[in-house]
């Protein structure tokens, strides 16, 4: 490691791959007009806390030929299935990249990454908060797609940072 900098390379590793997972059930979100499935009800979903949903329906990958994708072909329960899915799992990448941010700002070498890790952590659970409740604006949407790719690349960074130098 670099400057005596003790977080952990697997730690980020694990960070990297959730961060990654988490974009791509955003990018399923959005492909299957899921955005919308809880309307601008948060932190509850339709107004329940567990709204009917359709897991098997939700994460089917390949679809018959001939299918009109135009406007989705899910039902509503594995709409809600989709965007329940995003928000609960990105409860459990944000406490991992928590975790990471706060040891990585521990480490005088991995400070400035901890408090970018935070940072965008921060803005990115606010905006992802904000396209519920304010009805996916376009210019939110976007944002959180931004900082999605920023903290990405911050993580990216860290990981060169912990990762040895060759001999």
């Amino acid at each position: 490691m670099h400057g005596g900098a003790t977080v952990k390379r697997g730690l980020v590793v694990v960070a990297l791959v959730l961060v990654a997972l988490q974009i791509a059930l955003g990018g399923w979100t959005s492909a299957n007009y899921a955005a919308f499935a809880c309307a601008t009800d948060y932190p509850t979903c339709l107004q329940q806390w567990w709204p009917q949903t359709d897991f098997r329906e939700a994460f089917v990958l390949w679809r018959g030929i001939g299918v009109n994708y135009e406007g989705g072909v899910l039902d509503g329960p594995a709409r809600t299935a989709i965007h329940l899915t995003h928000r609960w799992f990105a409860l459990l990448v944000a406490g991992h990249v928590l975790i990471l941010a706060v040891k990585a700002m521990r480490q005088p070498a991995t400070r400035n990454y901890g408090r970018a890790i935070a940072a965008l952590l921060v803005v990115q659970i606010t905006l992802g908060i904000a396209n519920v409740k304010f009805g996916l604006p376009l210019w939110n949407a976007t944002a959180h797609n931004g900082v999605a790719a920023a903290l990405l690349f911050a993580l990216i960074a860290l990981l060169a940072r912990t990762t040895p130098a060759p001999r």
